[in-house]
């Protein structure tokens, strides 16, 4: 039986050999991103949705007047256009109940979306002429 000298190098050469090599067709593999992206250089398209920009002025005015719209002919169940304090308070608009007497300026017992228009332009107009 003849022996086989084994020496450092041809140790290193065998276990070289035995292990698989990457060839240079393999794509890298993909990276994996946990944390959203803080970096202002990342792409638009990976980038997360920005929140809308704040409304001021006119085009928030309206939308709070179509917000408070809304709420109004939702409280008026039995829709006839009005409501009275009871519907008020029981439809969520605490504030048109409590200023209810200020609103209903004709005392008919009942206000009309109208009438709370008028009533908070009139409160405004007072605010703005008040001096700071």
């Amino acid at each position: 039986m003849s022996r086989i000298r084994v020496t450092g190098a041809t140790l290193a050469l065998a276990i070289a050999a035995a292990m698989p090599t990457a060839r240079a067709a393999d794509p890298p593999a993909p990276a994996v991103i946990e944390t959203p992206y803080r970096d202002p250089y990342v792409p638009p398209q990976s980038r997360p949705p920005q929140p809308a920009e704040a409304k001021r002025g006119a085009a928030l005015q309206a939308q709070a007047q179509g917000e408070l719209a809304a709420a109004f002919a939702a409280a008026d169940t039995a829709h006839k256009g009005t409501l009275t304090r009871d519907e008020a308070r029981a439809g969520g608009l605490g504030y048109i109940a409590n200023h209810f007497d200020d609103i209903d300026t004709a005392k008919r017992g009942a206000v009309s979306f109208d009438d709370v228009v008028r009533y908070l332009d009139a409160r405004r107009a007072a605010a703005a002429t008040r001096p700071r």
